[in-house]
């Protein structure tokens, strides 16, 4: 299984998980803080096989000697700012920006990244980054172009949509993974009662684009939220509702003004238009025919990495149980003619 992780979203969580814990009040020491959250994430991710902890004894092991063992990790960092999107949606991903919080952390998570790419030179993995690149893209092109079964490690929802047969995403935050077989269980909304909304696999993308997305300050249609989307498509696909305006009145139950008077003027299906092409992720990866350019890999140096561990203290870190993971998926990377 090829694990694919989003370097930049376990960074932030690792340093916000650590800077407390840590007393990182310094640039110098909120760099420590996000440089080990990053590593500790990584290597957790490695050594259960991108499964979340169960705290039994023995776990690790069964793990790495599984079926769903891990055969290759690739993390992908973003580098600059989001230049393509931001032609489509020029506010896009601009509010994190002006916040103070993240200004002035920022330098320290680029700085912490910096080091772990470092470090990855001497490890088993590849490193996918590019100027002015997401990683998101990067990520879907590197998940889309494997073969076999591929496990996305991050908190970001826009993953959700590339769910399939083959490729799963596991959420270290929620510590679960969503899999086509309890996707509907864990995507789906719910109201007031805890009732839950489900809607079909493949119209995710719709739903994202039709609620938007505050954390890229991305709004979505007037008048829908995360639980009228997925009522509307539970129903019917989103351009089915564009096509016959009186629609979505009787899927609701009741009269949505904002969405009636946004169908009828047409913004309905132009916002829908703009967050598909900023959400999606599969037409995002057809354009990276080839990674080739973007990608960095590591060659496994197990005296310098135990040489790392040593000088960071590293006390967060299964030692052995990580070194034995790197050890098998060097060994697993070989056999595979490098890739």
């Amino acid at each position: 299984m090829l694990l694919v992780l989003d370097g930049n979203n376990l960074a932030w969580a690792g340093f916000h998980a650590l800077r407390r814990p840590m007393g990182a009040h310094t640039p110098e020491r909120k760099q420590r803080a996000a440089l080990l959250g990053l590593a500790q994430a990584v290597f957790g991710a490695l050594v259960r096989a991108g499964e979340p902890p169960d705290g039994r004894p023995g776990a690790q092991g069964r793990l790495l000697d599984s079926p769903r063992a891990v055969t290759g990790l690739a993390i992908a960092f973003d580098a600059g700012r989001p230049v393509r999107r931001r032609a489509i949606f020029p506010a896009y991903q601009t509010g994190r920006e002006s916040d103070p919080a993240f200004a002035e952390n920022e330098p320290s998570i680029l700085a912490a990244i910096g080091a772990f790419i470092e470090l990855a030179a001497m490890l088993p993995i590849e490193v996918l980054r590019g100027e002015n690149t997401e990683a998101d893209d990067l990520i879907a092109a590197r998940a889309l172009a494997e073969d076999g079964p591929v496990r996305i490690v991050s908190t970001d929802r826009d993953f959700l949509q590339l769910v399939d047969d083959r490729i799963s995403v596991y959420s270290p935050v929620k510590k679960v993974v969503i899999t086509a077989e309890n996707f509907a269980e864990q995507t789906a909304p719910r109201d007031a009662a805890g009732r839950p909304t489900a809607f079909p696999r493949e119209r995710y993308l719709d739903y994202r684009a039709a609620s938007g997305d505050a954390s890229d300050d991305l709004p979505g249609i007037p008048g829908v939220g995360a639980l009228t989307a997925a009522r509307l498509l539970a129903e019917a696909p989103l351009d089915a509702y564009f096509e016959e305006p009186g629609r979505a009145a009787g899927v609701l139950g009741r009269r949505n003004a904002k969405l009636e008077a946004a169908i009828a003027s047409g913004e309905a299906r132009a916002v829908a238009d703009r967050n598909r092409a900023l959400m999606d992720l599969r037409a995002a990866a057809a354009g990276f025919p080839s990674l080739e350019g973007f990608r960095r890999v590591g060659r496994w140096d197990a005296a310098g990495f135990r040489a790392w561990l040593e000088e960071q203290r590293a006390l967060g870190v299964e030692r052995e149980a990580t070194a034995a993971a790197f050890e098998r998926l060097a060994e697993a990377t070989e056999a595979a003619g490098g890739r």
